[in-house]
């Protein structure tokens, strides 16, 4: 007889070891869509669809986003958690794949003419850290900590090295396609810094501070307070003109992220103002909800009732992922407040009725980006940021819901979902770190760690935070 993990939603009928143990099966189901390349591994996206994903916008099978270079981070934590070599040699082989199979900067030139007529048509977010080459840095990046092959810093480095040679020069700064958000040009900065770090070569700080010189440009003030941006042209994808993504993935509230980040490697004051600027307009725009908060879906220009007392509740456009601006602000300038916006994001959450009760905000995707296995991180790193148990309690209800919302298959455990909340029909299963199981499961291993005392390797932006 196979393990047996408690499957039915609520505290009363979960325990700590089910995270690993359902990780496990996770592992054994993602592990059965592998690939085998060149010189290494790769994965299926979403296996047994009729619309393969592999090469889609956002999407592909060697991004952070969806493809094998997040996947490893799930690797990575199972050795960590496990200590089995088997994890690691593993992740070893995604990075030999990853070395081998990333794009140069052929594929930024190439994105540029061919993503405006493409089915996605903003730009930023085909050339972005999470749909492009850049995912693979950072994935080997983290894998450095553990092996020490000189290899991953250089390719980290010379992926910084193309979208540099790329980038536009003016006198207004760097950019590359003119969407600002973190999923596009405004990534490249933390990029930039993470490898200024590594290799202590002050270009890679200069390009960090050009791209953000470009970015606060473009920032437009508000007349209740502080300032935001448009980071993209969201026409092109449907929502109302001029209308704004206030949250952090696509938003105001991870450019300003990327700005105070800027600004503790760089001390340039205007870094700080801008930042604190972006904090000033989102607190403004905020709806209060008992001790809580919550910051809505969209914002500005011509949006209309449709989208009112709309909220998203996960990381990509919700208190999840905009709390980090609070948290970062808080840690640079000490000031209460930021941290006490920070929370009541968190209440905002809680009393919108998460992790148990679906809304138009938090659906059935059951991934990191959007669902409740990313509220399993985002609660447990505020137990760890607060000690406050309540966050833990939290992030264990998180870690129940997701457990007994999995399939058990018998190649191992796995995710029936739609990632895309406006075609409810698409259910598909995604082994993808932000849009899939190993998302999952490595949110089920941060909890996991985080009981039993075990530290893991941060995903990307929570690594920001350290």
């Amino acid at each position: 007889m196979g393990i047996r993990i408690r499957s039915l939603s609520g505290l009363m009928n979960f325990g700590i070891d089910d995270c690993l143990n359902a990780a496990l099966e996770i592992y054994n189901w993602v592990d059965s869509n592998k690939a085998k390349g060149d010189r290494g591994i790769y994965y299926a996206i979403n296996p047994g669809s009729d619309t393969d994903y592999s090469y889609k916008a956002v999407h592909g099978i060697y991004s952070l986003y969806s493809g094998s270079a997040g996947t490893g981070f799930f690797l990575i934590r199972l050795y960590e958690i496990t200590k089995e070599q088997k994890y690691l040699a593993v992740a070893r082989d995604i990075a030999e794949e990853l070395i081998d199979k990333t794009a140069s900067k052929s594929f930024y030139t190439d994105k540029l003419v061919s993503a405006p007529t493409s089915e996605l048509k903003v730009t930023g977010w085909h050339t972005g850290v999470y749909s492009g080459p850049l995912g693979a840095g950072i994935y080997l990046l983290a894998l450095y900590n553990y092996v020490k092959d000189e290899r991953y810093i250089e390719v980290a480095g010379r992926l910084a090295d193309d979208v540099i040679e790329v980038s536009v020069k003016d006198e207004s700064g760097y950019w590359l396609t003119g969407d600002a958000d973190v999923f596009s040009d405004g990534g490249y900065i933390p990029y930039f810094i993470a490898i200024y770090k590594a290799t202590k070569d002050k270009r890679y700080l200069d390009a960090a501070r050009e791209y953000a010189r470009h970015i606060v440009a473009g920032a437009k003030a508000y007349e209740g307070g502080g300032s935001y941006y448009m980071a993209n042209d969201l026409s092109l994808v449907g929502m109302p003109k001029d209308s704004i993504y206030p949250g952090f993935s696509h938003g105001t509230a991870g450019i300003g992220f990327i700005l105070a980040l800027l600004y503790e490697t760089d001390a340039e004051e205007w870094e700080l103002e801008a930042a604190v600027q972006t904090a000033d307009f989102l607190t403004a725009i905020s709806d209060e909800t008992e001790n809580g908060r919550l910051i809505p879906y969209l914002w500005g220009g011509e949006t209309g009732e449709e989208y009112a007392g709309r909220y998203y509740l996960g990381f990509c456009h919700g208190p999840a992922g905009t709390s980090l601006l609070y948290r970062k602000l808080y840690d640079i300038t000490g000031k209460e407040a930021y941290l006490g916006i920070c929370e009541e994001l968190a209440h905002g959450i809680i009393n919108a009725g998460a992790p148990e009760y679906n809304s138009w905000g938090l659906w059935n995707s059951l991934c990191t980006c959007c669902g409740t296995p990313g509220l399993i991180e985002y609660f447990a790193e505020m137990y760890e940021y607060t000690g406050k148990e309540e966050y833990l309690e939290y992030a264990k209800r998180s870690a129940a819901k997701v457990i007994a919302d999995s399939y058990e298959s018998d190649k191992g455990r796995c995710f029936y979902a739609y990632w895309d909340r406006t075609d409810p029909r698409d259910v598909q299963t995604y082994t993808g770190l932000y849009t899939g199981a190993s998302g999952a499961g490595a949110n089920l291993l941060r909890l996991y760690g985080t009981i039993k005392g075990v530290d893991v390797t941060p995903l990307w932006e929570y690594g920001l935070l350290r």
